[in-house]
C-alpha cells in the first residue's frame, strides 16, 4: 500500500509538473491560445480563415450564399478571398474557390448548392494567418496569407480527379434582397478570363452593405502551381466550354489538372486594377513556397499579440481574452496597393506617393464600423499601433477630401450610412488622444467643424448628419421627424463633445468652447419630471404615452420609439462625458444607483429595460457607478459580464462582434480598466482579471498591471509604489519607461473606496 500511496504520489507529482510546464509553455505562447473559431456560431459573425492584422486578403471558407461562415452548418460553398469580421450585414466574400473531383454538370452560376463540399469540425483547423480542412471528399485545403495576397494548398486523394471552382459571382449579397436588384440593374456583376494555362483575372463590382446604395469594384490575379489541362466557363444560366472569358451577374471558372496530386494557388487583389493586384501577388509572394509564407504570418501576428503577455487565470479566460485581442486587430483593412495607389471616394485613383511632407502616410484603410469601434477599439490599436492608426485617420480625411464629408460606416470607398450618430470625427479625437498622432490634425479638424455645423449632402444625397438643421435651431432632433431622434441627438452629443476635446489638444479655443455648448444637447431632451432621456417634438412637447419602465412605446420590433436598436434606459446612461451632470439632473447618487442596480439584473436582452451586452450603447455603462462613487458596483458587473456573457466556444460572443468591438469590452475589463470618455486619453479603473498583464506599448513605454489577493472587488490600488486613490488613470500617468499599476483584491467589497468626490472620475465640463 505504501509503495502504490508513493506511485500514486509520484505520478500526481508528475502530472502537476507537467500541467505547469504546459501552463508556462502556454502563457508564453498567445498566439496558440486564439481560437478564431470562437464568434462563429450565435450571431458573432466572425469568420475563421486567415488574414493578417488589417489585412485586405482574408481569405476564408463561407458556408452560405453571404459569404458567411456558420459553425452550425455542414458544407461550405467556397473560400472566399474578402471578409469583415462580426459585421451586422453581409459584406465582401468574393472569388471564392472551391475544390472538386466532380464534373462541371450545370452552371453554378444558377445555383451553387450542387457543388458544395461537406466536412465537419474534427478535421478543421483555425490560427491566425492560417486555416486548414480537410473535407469530406477526401481533398485537403490549406490557406496562409500575406496583406494583399494569399495562398492555397490543394491536396487531393491519389487516383482522383484534381479540378477547382473559380466563383467570380460569390460575393455577399448577390443572391437576393436591395444588392441584387442592383446587380439586376447591370451596377453589380463580375468578370473572369484565363490568361494562360496557369493564370486567371478578373474583377467584381458589388456592395450593398445592409441595403445601402454602396459599391466597391475588385481586381484580382490568380497563379497555379501547375497548368490545368481542361477548363469551361459559366456565364450566369449557361456553361460556355469554347471560351477563355465571361462576364455577366454570376461567372466563374472549372479548371482541370488532371491528378494532380496537389496543386498550389496564389491570388492577389486590388480595388485599382487587374495590374495592381498582380503588382500586389509578385511583390508580397514571389514564390511557391507555402510554409514561408505561412511562417511569417505566424511570426506577424505573435509579435503583435505577444505585446500582451498575461499571466495567470483559467484556459478559457485566456482564450477568450487573447482570440479577442486577435479580433480587435482585424479591421480597419488596408485599401491601398503596394505601389501606394487606392481608388478614392471620387471614383479617382490616388497616390500616397509624395504625400503632404510630414505625414508620410504609409497605406490607405477602408471598413471603419465607427459606431461600433468609437467605444473601445480604436483607443487600443493607438495605444499599441499608433503610427498604423494615424495611418487609419488619415485614410478618414483623405475620404473627406474627396467627398466633402467624412463617410459614415464606409465599406471600401463608398458610404453606407449605417446607423444613427456622428462617428467618424469620434474615432479620430479618440485616436488622437490616446497616441495616434500622424495624420493631418488641422485638416481633421476642419472637416469636423463642417460636419457639426453645415447642413448639407454627401455621396448618394445623404448627410453625413441628417437633421443637423434642427440639431442646431432647437438643441435637438424632433421626434416627429426622425424615427431615432432622440438616440441621434446623444450620438451627435457624442461627436460634439469629442470635436471639442479634439479642438482643445490643438489649441482652437473658439471650436473648442462651440462643440462643448453643443454637446450639451442631450439635457434638452432629459424630462425633469421622470429623469429620463424622452423623445421631443419640434414645438417642445413631449413625445406622449412614453412608459420608460415598460420600454413603451415601440416604433419597430423592440425599438422604443425614438431610440435606434434600444430604449431609454440604455441610452440615458450613454453620456460618459457628461456623467456628473446627467447623475445631478437625475437626482444625485441616490437616484442613480437603483437605477443602475435594476439595469444590471439582466446582461443580455432586447426590449427590455436592462444592459444589453451584444449591442454597444450599453458597453460604457458598468463604468458609470465609478462616477457614483460606488466603483465595487463596476467590479461585481464586469467580473459578471466576463463569466455569464463571454464562452470558448463557437457562440461566445454575445452578439455581433461588430469588428472587434464585442470582443473589445472582454479585453478592456480583463486588462482592469476601460476607455470610457470618447476623445479624452483616459480609463475608469475596474477589476483585472489576470494575475498579471504586461502591456509594451508603442514609444517603448510598457504598462504591468498585477493583482494580488482574492476575490474581485478592488481593496487598494498603488502605482508605481504610491497609493492611488482615483478610479480614473489618465494616460499622462504612463511614465516614458515603465509603469507599475497594482490592484489589491478582496472577496469583500471597500464601499468606502472612490467614494469620494476627489477620488471619482472628474468631470469634463
Amino acid at each position: 500500500m505504501r509503495h502504490l500511496s508513493a506511485l500514486r504520489f509520484g505520478l500526481a507529482l508528475l502530472s502537476l509538473l507537467a500541467g505547469i510546464s504546459a501552463h508556462a509553455q502556454s502563457a508564453s505562447a498567445p498566439y496558440d491560445a486564439v481560437d478564431p473559431i470562437i464568434g462563429t456560431s450565435g450571431g458573432g459573425n466572425t469568420f475563421p480563415g486567415a488574414s493578417l492584422p488589417f489585412g485586405m486578403v482574408q481569405w476564408s471558407p463561407d458556408t452560405n450564399h453571404d459569404a458567411w461562415y456558420l459553425y452550425n452548418d455542414r458544407q461550405i460553398e467556397g473560400f472566399g478571398l474578402t471578409h469583415i469580421s462580426g459585421a451586422g450585414c453581409p459584406l465582401y466574400g468574393d472569388f471564392a474557390v472551391l475544390p472538386t473531383t466532380g464534373p462541371l454538370t450545370a452552371s453554378p452560376g444558377t445555383s451553387f448548392d450542387p457543388y458544395a463540399a461537406a466536412f465537419d469540425h474534427s478535421k478543421e483547423e483555425a490560427h491566425p494567418g492560417y486555416y486548414a480542412v480537410t473535407l469530406a471528399n477526401g481533398i485537403r485545403v490549406e490557406i496562409t496569407v500575406a496583406e494583399r495576397a494569399g495562398m492555397a494548398r490543394f491536396i487531393f486523394p491519389e487516383g482522383a480527379s484534381s479540378r477547382l471552382l473559380v466563383n467570380a459571382g460569390s460575393s455577399a449579397n448577390s443572391q437576393a434582397g436591395p444588392a441584387a436588384a442592383q446587380r439586376d440593374k447591370g451596377l453589380f456583376g463580375n468578370r473572369i478570363e484565363l490568361k494562360t494555362a496557369d493564370s486567371f483575372g478578373g474583377a467584381v463590382t458589388a456592395g450593398g452593405f445592409c441595403g445601402s446604395q454602396s459599391q466597391y469594384k475588385l481586381y484580382v490575379a490568380g497563379r497555379f502551381s501547375k497548368p490545368y489541362k481542361n477548363s469551361a466557363l459559366w456565364q450566369d444560366d449557361s456553361i460556355v466550354s469554347d471560351s477563355k472569358s465571361a462576364e455577366g451577374k454570376h461567372t466563374g471558372a472549372w479548371l482541370d489538372f488532371g491528378n494532380e496530386h496537389e496543386v498550389v494557388l496564389k491570388v492577389g487583389i486590388s480595388f485599382v486594377s487587374e495590374a495592381g493586384a498582380l503588382a500586389n501577388l509578385n511583390k508580397e509572394i514571389p514564390g511557391w513556397d507555402f510554409d514561408r509564407v505561412h511562417a511569417k504570418a505566424r511570426q506577424g501576428w505573435s509579435e503583435l499579440l505577444g505585446r500582451v503577455a498575461v499571466e495567470g487565470g483559467t484556459a478559457d479566460q485566456r482564450r477568450i481574452f487573447y482570440t479577442g485581442l486577435y479580433h480587435s486587430f482585424l479591421s480597419p483593412n488596408l485599401f491601398s496597393d503596394e505601389d501606394g495607389n487606392y481608388m478614392g471616394f471620387d471614383g479617382k485613383v490616388h497616390s500616397l506617393i509624395g504625400s503632404k511632407p510630414g505625414r508620410g502616410q504609409m497605406a490607405q484603410y477602408a471598413n471603419f464600423s465607427d459606431w461600433d469601434i468609437y467605444r473601445n477599439t480604436v483607443q487600443l490599436q493607438a495605444l499599441f499601433e499608433p503610427a498604423r492608426e494615424g495611418d487609419m485617420m488619415q485614410s478618414l480625411v483623405n475620404d473627406a477630401v474627396e467627398s466633402g464629408w467624412y463617410p459614415r460606416w464606409p465599406a471600401a470607398n463608398d458610404v453606407t450610412y449605417v446607423m444613427g450618430g456622428d462617428s467618424p470625427v469620434i474615432l479620430l479625437a479618440s485616436s488622437y488622444a490616446f497616441g495616434a498622432r500622424n495624420f493631418d490634425v488641422e485638416t481633421a479638424l476642419k472637416y469636423m467643424v463642417k460636419a457639426g455645423t453645415v447642413p448639407g449632402l454627401g455621396p448618394h444625397d445623404t448627410a453625413e448628419r441628417p437633421f443637423l438643421e434642427e440639431y442646431r435651431s432647437l438643441g435637438y432632433v424632433p421626434s416627429e421627424k426622425d424615427r431615432i431622434a432622440a438616440s441621434r441627438t446623444l450620438e451627435y452629443a457624442n461627436a460634439d463633445f469629442a470635436i471639442a476635446q479634439f479642438a482643445k489638444n490643438l489649441g482652437h479655443q473658439a471650436e473648442y468652447k462651440e462643440f462643448l455648448k453643443q454637446s450639451l444637447s442631450w439635457k434638452n431632451l432629459l424630462d425633469p419630471s421622470t429623469g429620463w432621456i424622452r423623445p421631443r417634438q419640434s414645438d417642445g412637447a413631449w413625445l406622449p404615452g412614453f412608459d420608460a419602465e415598460l420600454s413603451l412605446p415601440k416604433a419597430n420590433g423592440t425599438d422604443q420609439q425614438g431610440f435606434e436598436e434600444g430604449n431609454t434606459y440604455q441610452y440615458t446612461f450613454m453620456i460618459p462625458f457628461d456623467y456628473p451632470t446627467l447623475f445631478a439632473a437625475i437626482g444625485g447618487d441616490e437616484k442613480v444607483t437603483p437605477r443602475l442596480d435594476k439595469f444590471f439584473l439582466k446582461l443580455r436582452c432586447w426590449g427590455e429595460p436592462c444592459f444589453n451586452m451584444e449591442n454597444e450603447p450599453d458597453f460604457v455603462t458598468p463604468y458609470a457607478y465609478a462616477f457614483a462613487g460606488q466603483p465595487w458596483k463596476t467590479q461585481e458587473v464586469v467580473t459578471r459580464i466576463a463569466k455569464e456573457t463571454f464562452k470558448a466556444t463557437p457562440d461566445g460572443i454575445p452578439g455581433n462582434d461588430d469588428l472587434g468591438a464585442t470582443s473589445g469590452v472582454y479585453v478592456w475589463n480583463a486588462l482592469g480598466f476601460y476607455p470610457a470618455v470618447p476623445g479624452v486619453g483616459g480609463l475608469v479603473l475596474g477589476s483585472p482579471m489576470f494575475d498579471k498583464a504586461t502591456l509594451h506599448l508603442a514609444g517603448g513605454r510598457k504598462l504591468v498591471v498585477s493583482r494580488q489577493g482574492t476575490g474581485f472587488y478592488v481593496k487598494s490600488i498603488s502605482l508605481n509604489g504610491a497609493p492611488y486613490s482615483n478610479s480614473w488613470l489618465p494616460l499622462a500617468k504612463l511614465s516614458p519607461g515603465a509603469t507599475q499599476l497594482d490592484f489589491t483584491m478582496d472577496r469583500e467589497p471597500d464601499k468606502q473606496r472612490g467614494k469620494a468626490m476627489g477620488d471619482r472620475p472628474p468631470s469634463f465640463r
